[in-house]
């Protein structure tokens, strides 16, 4: 006679004897009196061996038993759908894309490329360049994770002009940082129609980092040159009538990319903000010189999911890292 204790070490077709033998009118409770975590494995055996209900008779297992092929059905079924919940449940997400020309390019010019001027600063970008939705539920270990990504270009080009020694500078420089912001949305409403997004920062959620620069140039040009039609008097001074000049351009292009942890206050729907600042600046120090910035960012993309941390650790850290300068060593961070 089979007993619960020893049920997990038979294979399904001892078992299918013991029922010939009809035995199992005895212990048709075994299965029903077993846990769920033993009669898994027994299922598992009866669907690697595709035994189906209409073979049941071939067992001589009876419809009318406590413990039915029916029965073993139904508590598979209840396993596949939990694992099918499970499925289900496992995150989601939302994002934008862009092909190219996010926005518009920033021209920046001073001295020879713009007479009418020594300095200039231009900004441009957005608050809200690219944005997605998402769902956060109420689960203390779920966090959002936004990940962004830019294709950038920044160009500087600097000239410096001199003559009879004089100094000369020029300087050009390109900026793109990057802030990403995430609003509840009232009533789940996103639109505005339900009122205004509300500031995670105002209601204890937070995201990290706040801001990212993504690309950042500075080019500075400095000479002290002797000149051209150069003169010498009786008195061994020599001057020069016209300056020499002496010009750098560099232009480059990368794709930059970060992940921002946003923890939010509570569940809800959010709106994830992505804004891009673009900034150009060029100064020179006479007319003659220049210094010239373009700054323009190309495609992105930003996408929004739910992470859950593991338990029972912490696998998800926010440190507020080490000091800038100084002798204490880099920061430590990590779960622990």
């Amino acid at each position: 006679m089979l007993s619960a204790s020893d049920t997990r070490s038979y294979t399904l077709t001892q078992l299918a004897e013991h029922a010939s033998r009809k035995h199992l009118e005895k212990d048709d409770a075994i299965i029903g009196a077993l846990p769920l975590h033993q009669t898994l494995p027994l299922l598992t055996q009866i669907l690697e061996y595709g035994v189906r209900p209409t073979e049941a008779t071939n067992m001589h297992v009876r419809v009318t038993r406590r413990v039915t092929t029916m029965a073993i059905a139904s508590v598979a079924l209840v396993a596949l759908s939990t694992a099918s919940a499970l499925a289900q449940s496992a995150g989601s997400g939302g994002g934008s894309f862009s092909n190219a020309f996010l926005i518009p390019t920033v021209v920046c010019s001073a001295g020879s490329f713009d007479p009418s001027t020594l300095t200039c600063d231009k900004p441009g970008g957005g608050a809200k360049v690219l944005f997605g939705n998402i769902k956060t539920p109420s689960a203390a270990n779920k966090n959002v994770l936004v990940m962004a990504t830019l294709e950038s270009s920044i160009l500087t080009n600097t000239v410096v002009a001199s003559k009879n020694g004089g100094p000369s500078t020029s300087t050009a420089s390109g900026t793109v940082i990057v802030t990403p912001k995430v609003y509840l949305c009232p009533n789940n409403d996103c639109t505005g129609a339900s009122g205004a997004l509300v500031d995670i920062t105002t209601m204890g959620g937070s995201v990290t980092p706040n801001q990212v620069t993504f690309n950042q140039r500075t080019q500075t040009l400095t000479a002290s040159l002797q000149g051209l039609n150069c003169t010498l008097n009786t008195l061994g001074v020599l001057t020069c009538t016209d300056p020499e000049t002496i010009g750098l351009l560099i232009s480059t292009m990368s794709a930059n990319g970060f992940n921002f942890l946003v923890q939010t206050p509570g569940q809800g729907v959010y709106q994830v903000q992505l804004g891009i600042a673009l900034e150009a600046s060029a100064s020179t120090t006479s007319l003659p010189a220049g210094a010239q910035a373009t700054v323009g960012v190309g495609a992105g993309s930003l996408v929004e999911m739910i992470v859950q941390a593991q338990t029972p650790f912490d696998t998800i850290k926010v440190c507020n890292g080490g000091p800038q300068t100084g002798t204490g060593g880099p920061a430590n961070c990590g779960p622990q």
